[in-house]
């Protein structure tokens, strides 16, 4: 596909629909304050409505979908779920750097294993942070310091977030044809990049020049243990790194499931655009486990760059099988590792979660 091509597709985004990313995200910031009850109730309403919409506003064949997927080829598939179990194991050294860095002293082999129960918690708690309550929770267990577990977790989301960010924009403004994409696509993205790398890198100083020194959250950034995070560095420039190769072999993952359904017209570039995006949103949307924003979103892009609708959701759908089988086998660590909740202690991670 040429330069022209793919402007020509991009610029047609209004094919699909009215809706936008950036619309939903203007109406969902107004539910902050509703019950969690009521919350879980509106995940599980976002998360059937867009996934229905796929069907009823995109007009779907599912018999077109199911041939894409019958006739995939399962190898790529095989290579990507092996490639993205692998990604568990990055993550948790990339945890290791950073929770050593506010003095928990873990073994890397814990931590994998805890990265794999992560993911089975994000399969059955209504948001996609599920699994880092999980992830505090047995840190709590093995420090009795619920804060610096809590820093580390933290840390830890927001490197591989300002990552997703960055590779975004960077496609956006470097990639052919990706100036092209509609602005309510770009624009949040932006504002987003240029939060992380502009704004949070100076929360010490802003909150010192603005709310005082006394106050309790410049405290936060200047005194307790989370401020190694800006002292040192070496160590968030290591764990960055980490968070660019980390999120390559992500990408590579998805460029198999391309392959495997003969997605050939789709430019490389491309990958590292939309896969970032459909993270971000996945991420901020209120849904259950981000189900359904990701796979209408996942439909959405691709057909920007010009791939029919019914291979567009069999794409999507597999990407949601593959992470479903690795929180799968996130769910077999969890039980082999003897790391099953009392009834109590479920309920009480359920409420956090949402």
């Amino acid at each position: 596909m040429t330069e022209v091509d793919i402007n020509a597709k991009v610029s047609s985004s209004t094919e699909y629909g009215t809706v936008s990313p950036s619309h939903i995200l203007q109406v969902l910031t107004k539910l902050r304050s509703l019950s969690e009850p009521t919350k879980l109730k509106i995940k599980l309403a976002i998360s059937a409505v867009l996934f229905g919409s796929l069907f009823v506003l995109g007009k779907i064949d599912l018999s077109k979908s199911w041939q894409a997927a019958k006739h995939a080829d399962y190898r790529y598939l095989c290579l990507a779920v092996g490639v993205f179990l692998s990604t568990t194991f990055i993550n948790a050294y990339r945890w290791k750097l950073l929770a050593r860095a506010v003095g928990i002293n873990c073994s890397f082999g814990k931590l994998a294993q805890y990265s794999f129960v992560c993911l089975f918690f994000n399969l059955f708690f209504p948001s996609t942070v599920g699994g880092d309550f999980s992830r505090c929770y047995y840190f709590y267990n093995d420090t009795h310091n619920y804060r610096i577990a809590f820093y580390s977790v933290l840390a830890d989301r927001a490197v591989g977030i300002s990552v997703l960010f960055l590779f975004a924009s960077a496609a956006m403004l470097l990639s052919p044809g990706g100036e092209g994409l509609p602005a309510q696509l770009r624009i949040p993205i932006f504002i987003g990049t240029f939060g992380v790398f502009c704004i949070v890198p100076l929360m010490p100083v802003i909150t010192r020049l603005t709310l005082g020194s006394s106050n309790w959250l410049t405290r936060q950034f200047n005194e307790s243990a989370a401020k190694v995070f800006w002292q040192d560095k070496s160590l968030i420039f290591s764990c960055f790194l980490l968070s660019i190769f980390l999120q390559v072999v992500i990408v590579g993952c998805h460029i198999a499931i391309g392959y495997a359904l003969g997605l050939s017209s789709i430019p490389l570039w491309y990958y590292f655009v939309f896969y970032p995006s459909v993270a971000v949103l996945g991420f901020i949307t209120p849904s259950f486990n981000g189900i359904g924003i990701r796979e209408w979103a996942y439909t959405y892009f691709l057909m920007l760059v010009g791939v029919d609708r019914a291979s567009a959701l069999t794409y999507a759908i597999m990407w949601l099988g593959l992470t479903t089988i690795s929180s799968l086998i996130g769910g077999l660590v969890y039980l082999a590792g003897h790391f099953t909740f009392s009834k109590a202690e479920a309920e009480e991670l359920r409420h956090q979660a949402l």
